[in-house]
């Protein structure tokens, strides 16, 4: 079993030894991917969905930051376009 730190940024720092990865909603559209750094430095992944800005305004910074990046529809559904 594994357990995952969910949009909760300001905490990354204190928690990323305590998790096995993170998810995280919009960091681009808020500009926050940067606070994920701590978790790919420690070899851990990072799932990260945009709903609103289009790949090429998100996709650039993610594969940057090496965040494992999609493009969603806020229904959820099957769509998805990965970075």
């Amino acid at each position: 079993m594994a357990v995952g730190l969910k949009n909760d940024l300001p905490q990354v720092p204190q928690l990323v030894g305590d998790f096995d990865f993170a998810v995280n909603e919009q960091c681009a559209q808020y500009r926050e991917c940067s606070a994920l750094a701590p978790f790919v430095r420690a070899r851990k992944a990072v799932f990260h969905v945009e709903y609103e800005l289009a790949p090429h305004d998100f996709c650039p910074t993610a594969r940057r930051l090496r965040l494992s990046s999609l493009r969603k529809h806020t229904d959820l559904g099957a769509w998805r376009r990965p970075c």
